[in-house]
């Protein structure tokens, strides 16, 4: 025919249920022995595909031109049928104008069953080599049940592959798979899924994913179309997506909370088509799970322009009374949505007060968990932080007030922008010295009977007097005068008087005094 190349579109039934599903397309011995690749097939509408190819030299003989693939869909029965029909074909000839037959054919069902495969796999991302592989899900246990519950058959999946076999149809209801225990992989819930879930919140993102026709895991089939990035969002399985749900997920990352509401951390659906989800959900997956929590989906997101690094550090540590504020910082951020920071801290001195997001990163939601040694931050927003500077302020209380000169040692040992792209870098503290408030902290023992502590502060060297003083305003006894370095300093009365004699029971006051700064504390001495 010295055909060198067509086109053609082919269109079949609509149907609530959808009784066939369009798999693929591939060449015929035609366009095989004529030695054309393989067609191009598309889709401009839901049922139809567009087909079209094109080669070097023309097509030789007669035969099959391509195969268009479908399968029966779950939701058929006895008696359906679904009409295939040619909408267009050209067919480019340079010499002869050809005439083509756009015919009908038809798919009808006589009898219908189920059976074949389920995979069990999860994704997992290698941030060294920045790479994907599909992992099977160890330990997953499933049963199938008939219309009534019956148990039919019982599966512990090996290399996360399940195999149903066929099975006869039953009238008037389906079958039911169940999943009975599912693990959950690590990592794969972050700060940065509650960052989507607030993006979602304010209508700056849609969560949307790809759309799947389904069949919840402990109901018969239906046409509700579902979205498995909403499914994921909703951790409190209520009506809506809340910016509960993101305060949650930030719960769950820190250890606050051991899991969501939701009685079931993943969700079940039944693939009926997954042309457009590759490579989230490969077609021949029959089922796909959705970790309850993992809103970004299997596939994580590059936030980041290439070839840039962004990093974090501890800042200079301010001491003010018995409390020290740890700011913590980031350097050359880009297009950051979520933060976490793990961090080590001499808990033996030091306990954690509170986190608050700061600086730059004000606007973000935080949440920290302190256990031991160790402290987890995370931290979350709807827009994205760029540059450097101070996100967030921790707040330590010393466990030690009679040793002054005490600071945290804090390091970060570990940390996520986003979901690990770019990695954060980890770097030395910031150079400086520490930054100690003008301050006079409470007596300690108070009220004493042998003698009492007394601690001060000054954020530079200084003029100082400090000195007790009885009700009636007078002079009893001069603690420090004369320059006084920086930094926490404290001293002790023992309860004399300037000529060493001890004086009577009652209340003292001590007060500290340079220029332009005064404060005093009440002690009382027993005996």
């Amino acid at each position: 025919w010295d055909v060198y190349a067509f086109e053609m579109e082919i269109c079949w039934c609509e149907t609530p249920l959808g009784l066939i599903q369009y798999e693929g397309c591939h060449p015929g011995e035609v366009m095989a022995n004529s030695g054309w690749g393989d067609p191009v097939c598309g889709f401009c509408d839901p049922n139809c595909v567009t087909v079209a190819s094109a080669g070097a030299g023309p097509l030789e003989g007669g035969g099959v031109l391509f195969y268009l693939e479908f399968h029966i869909s779950l939701n058929a029965k006895p008696g359906m049928c679904c009409e295939i029909c040619f909408e267009y074909a050209n067919v480019y000839d340079p010499e002869i104008p050809l005439e083509v037959c756009l015919d009908c054919g038809w798919v009808c069902i006589e009898n219908c069953g189920i059976g074949g495969s389920v995979y069990m796999w999860w994704c997992e991302h290698d941030p060294c080599c920045d790479w994907y592989r599909w992992r099977p899900l160890e330990g997953v246990r499933m049963h199938l049940s008939d219309c009534d519950g019956a148990l039919l058959t019982d599966f512990t999946g090996a290399d996360g592959k399940f195999y149903f076999g066929d099975l006869p149809p039953m009238e008037d209801c389906d079958y039911c798979v169940d999943i009975d225990y599912c693990p959950v992989p690590d990592n794969l819930i972050t700060a940065y899924d509650a960052s989507l879930v607030l993006q979602h919140v304010v209508c700056g993102l849609d969560l949307m994913d790809c759309e799947f026709d389904v069949c919840y895991e402990q109901g018969p089939l239906t046409s509700e179309t579902v979205y498995p990035q909403q499914v994921a969002a909703n951790v409190n399985c209520s009506d809506l997506i809340t910016a509960y749900d993101a305060s949650l997920i930030l719960q769950y990352v820190i250890g606050e909370i051991p899991a969501f509401p939701c009685p079931d951390p993943w969700a079940w659906f039944i693939v009926n088509s997954c042309s457009n989800c590759a490579p989230m959900c490969p077609h021949f997956f029959e089922f796909v799970g959705v970790f309850i929590g993992d809103v970004s989906g299997m596939e994580e997101p590059d936030l980041t322009a290439p070839g840039t690094t962004s990093g974090a550090k501890i800042g200079i540590p301010r001491h003010y009374d018995n409390k020290v504020e740890v700011p913590l910082l980031v350097e050359d951020a880009v297009d950051v949505f979520s933060i976490e920071f793990n961090i080590k801290f001499n808990a033996d001195d030091f306990a954690v007060l509170d986190v608050v997001s700061d600086g730059i990163g004000t606007p973000f939601m935080t949440g920290f968990n302190a256990v031991g040694e160790d402290l987890l931050v995370a931290m979350a927003g709807s827009g994205a932080i760029n540059g450097s500077g101070r996100v967030a302020m921790i707040t330590f209380q010393k466990l030690r007030p009679l040793v002054p000169t005490a600071s945290p040692r804090v390091s970060i040992s570990d940390g996520l922008f986003n979901e690990g792209i770019p990695g954060m870098e980890i770097i030395d503290h910031e150079q400086g010295k520490e930054v100690w408030r003008l301050g006079l902290m409470p007596a300690s023992p108070n009220p004493f009977t042998g003698q009492t502590a007394l601690s001060f502060s000054l954020p530079e060297a200084a003029n100082v007097m400090l000195a007790i003083y009885n009700v009636n305003g007078q002079l009893v006894r001069t603690l420090e005068s004369g320059q006084v370095s920086a930094g926490n300093h404290r001293v002790t009365w023992d309860g004399t008087d300037e000529t060493g004699n001890r004086v009577a029971k009652g209340v003292y006051f001590c007060r500290l005094e340079t220029a332009g700064f005064a404060a005093t504390e009440k002690v009382v001495l027993l005996k």
